[in-house]
């Protein structure tokens, strides 16, 4: 029975499967859902140009014109973010509303598979971890992510926000993944494909938000001198990304519309900014993370430590190195101390929570790695024998430990989601669907849509929505008062004199 146990039920390869498929089965609902999220807000501001464009013409050369002609609009008028802007101007729905589903899902499964796909080229290709260690932990970090994103419908279902903000952080995880690639790779041909792509995505990314862009910046540079001076070689296709991550980073932040937007909120000095940014980070901290997030790092510590014990990486500096980390944690904050004088909106604060998961996990490995490299110093001194504290020590090496661990992590999650539906992504989805609350809304929003694209109808009078699901209502819905810009924007969006929003009477 204890050998059964221990082959099938706490076997390392039998954990990764039973946390994949959960994993896999949350993914269900929120993709689901994704098919009644809808436009709102931005979306229509940001299209406004394009959408007549294409239902005039339908020519994909005179759209991407529009689009390029919006951009430089919104560069002189609005913010300098010049690559994001131009995805924003082509969200599905400038295509057609059923569209519109797709890019949730994009969001998703982008952000999924970017993060994973960064870590296991962290963990396996460059620590050597086994790929069903490396496995464990990317899932849950994963889950942890998903699950846990301070506001799901700004980080996935609403495009504008999701492109800008989510879809921005999926690609600079991707920028970093082939870099790490090409300081690795012996192949010709596949070094010289990753110098290409390296400086064309760092250039997207530098044109994208600042908290992004201003962060990968940052590990960039990290990157560049470490290949210089420490590896001495491989540092051609970093040290091109940094330099085109700087060009497009300079072509946002001197943009006249950064000027034009400003006037609208408080600033902060920059360097008061950046010192109150460590600061603030440390109160996030608290303020933000949930206790399952913790309860899944504390889970996965065995399994790294014991994956550790045998690392070709020495670990020398965990003190500087985790300084480090924190600092660039930190620096997501900097961008809107300086420009808000505050934490900035929800969509802000999901990207500076997959920071501080990030600074949690490397810390982590950092310093169970710096711990393991000490045990077998340990070991080596005391002529390869196994001390009383080494045996401590492999205790938490036990995959039995690990199982245990992972599963009281998933138990808590179960009594978070319990006590509060809405806690957990996939559940908040999955109730929204099993009540039919999105599909009222679906089915509410579809009414709207009539009215919207009724030639008849001038001054087009919308209902307000009876529910707002939690991962597909976005806050910043029409008004009574016809003249707010997202009255306007959707009126200029389907042609209309007017709109305003009337309530639903019992």
């Amino acid at each position: 029975m204890n050998r059964f146990i221990s082959n099938y039920v706490f076997n390392r390869k039998w954990v990764l499967l039973y946390v994949g498929i959960i994993f896999a089965l949350s993914l269900i609902p929120l993709l689901y859902i994704a098919r009644f999220s809808h436009p709102s807000a931005d979306d229509f501001s940001y299209g406004n140009h394009t959408v007549h464009v294409w239902r005039e013409t339908g020519s994909v050369t005179r759209l991407l014109s529009a689009a390029a002609e919006g951009t430089r609009g919104v560069y002189r008028s609005w913010q300098g973010s010049f690559a994001a802007v131009f995805a924003m101007t082509l969200h599905p729905a400038v295509f057609s509303e059923s569209l519109y589903m797709f890019g949730p899902m994009l969001m998703i499964l982008g952000f999924v598979a970017a993060t994973m796909f960064l870590l296991k080229i962290i963990l396996m290709d460059c620590l050597g971890m086994d790929k069903y260690v490396c496995g464990i932990i990317t899932v849950v970090f994963t889950f942890i992510s998903v699950q846990f994103i301070f506001c799901p419908v700004e980080g996935f279902y609403w495009y504008n926000s999701a492109l800008y903000y989510t879809g921005f952080h999926s690609l600079s995880l991707l920028l970093f993944s082939f870099i790490l690639l090409s300081i690795r790779s012996e192949n010709k041909r596949a070094i010289i494909i990753y110098t290409i792509a390296v400086p064309f995505i760092a250039f997207l990314v530098g044109g994208s938000n600042f908290v992004t862009a201003l962060t990968s910046t940052s590990i960039m540079a990290l990157i560049t001198m470490y290949c210089i001076i420490v590896k001495r070689g491989k540092w051609l296709a970093p040290s091109l990304g940094l330099i085109m991550i700087c060009i497009a980073l300079v072509i946002s932040v001197t943009a006249p519309g950064n000027a034009a937007r400003q006037v609208h909120f408080t600033s902060m000095d920059p360097l008061l900014a950046v010192i109150r940014s460590f600061e603030y980070a440390f109160h996030f901290i608290s303020l933000v993370i949930r206790a399952p997030v913790w309860l899944g790092f504390i889970a996965l510590i065995p399994i790294i430590y014991g994956s550790l014990r045998n690392c070709a990486f020495r670990f020398r500096y965990p003190v500087w190195v985790v300084i480090v980390m924190y600092g660039i944690y930190a620096s997501t904050f900097t961008p809107n101390l300086y420009s808000w004088s505050s934490f900035g909106p929800a969509r802000v604060v999901n990207i500076n929570l997959f920071a501080f998961l990030f600074f949690l996990l490397f810390s982590i490995i950092y310093i169970c790695g710096s711990i393991a490299c000490y045990a077998d110093r340990k070991v080596q001194l005391a002529g390869g024998g196994r001390n009383k504290k080494t045996r401590r020590t492999s205790v938490i090496e036990n995959p039995i430990i690990t199982a245990v661990l992972v599963f009281a992590f998933f138990a808590v999650c179960v009594h978070a989601l319990l006590k509060d539906a809405d806690s957990m992504t996939s559940v908040s989805a999955a109730g929204s669907l099993i009540t039919g609350e999105a599909r009222t809304f679906h089915g509410e929003y579809l009414a709207r849509l009539e009215i919207l694209r009724d030639p008849n109808i001038r001054d087009a009078e919308l209902l307000e929505f009876s529910v707002t699901p939690r991962v597909l209502f976005h806050n910043l819905d029409i008004t009574h008062d016809p003249t707010v810009w997202p009255n306007t924007s959707l009126a200029s969006f389907y042609n209309k004199d007017s709109v305003i929003l009337i309530p639903r009477t019992p």
